[in-house]
């Protein structure tokens, strides 16, 4: 009786602790958009670990309070604690330096052709602009094929790659869907983000996308 009795407590204990177990899944990107493949996603107390798929999923059973981390080369490390069964949307942060590009492209977390469009794309979470004296400093360095020249009369800008017809033509900009023709006056901390167009992306604009695109967004509309 006794034997039985404890078997009993057994089962109890048993099914009481699968009852803690919460499933979690979800989709780890970076940009808010490109989805992370081969991510390291490591349970805190068991150190169990799996990796995100070709399109940056993945599944884990952990015990209610757990805390899950992610983790890849040249990213930020991103760690939560879910507390029921749930599903989630993990966006990673580059660390910030140039090499981490290359290191995210070797190591297979995002192709090639996506990381090089991804990076033309800068946005406001993933980089501080209030750091910058300027939007020329801003753009300087920033984006692949954007040149700052510094003349006589100011700054101006080329984006390299564009079928250009005038070879000192400075790009279209855009600011919160408007055309303009001076950006000097604009406050990077009041940047949300900028993209930059060149070829058959700036088509849509016609002959005045010849020399590229800026495209600006600014958190004061």
């Amino acid at each position: 009786m006794k034997k039985q009795f404890a078997i009993v407590l057994l089962l109890l204990a048993a099914v009481s602790a699968h009852g803690q177990d919460i499933e979690v899944s979800g989709i780890v990107r970076c940009y808010n958009r490109y989805p992370l493949r081969n991510v390291s996603v490591t349970l805190g107390k068991s150190k169990e670990t799996v990796l995100t798929d070709s399109e940056g999923r993945f599944a884990v059973t952990l015990r209610k309070g757990d805390k899950i981390t992610f983790e890849a080369e040249g990213f930020e490390p991103f760690s939560l604690r879910p507390q029921a069964n749930d599903t989630v949307t993990v966006n990673l942060v580059f660390r910030g330096r140039e090499k981490d590009v290359t290191v995210a492209i070797g190591n297979g977390y995002i192709p090639k052709e996506d990381l090089t469009f991804a990076v033309s794309n800068l946005q406001q979470y993933n980089s501080e602009f209030s750091n910058y004296s300027s939007i020329y400093d801003l753009l300087r360095g920033r984006f692949p094929g954007v040149e700052v020249i510094n003349t006589p009369g100011g700054p101006t800008i080329q984006v390299r790659g564009t079928n250009s017809l005038t070879l000192s033509g400075e790009p279209l900009f855009i600011v919160d869907g408007i055309p303009v023709d001076d950006i000097s006056s604009l406050e990077p901390v009041n940047i949300k983000s900028i993209n930059v167009l060149k070829d058959a992306a700036a088509a849509y604009y016609g002959t005045r996308g010849t020399n590229g695109v800026i495209v600006i967004e600014t958190n004061l509309r």
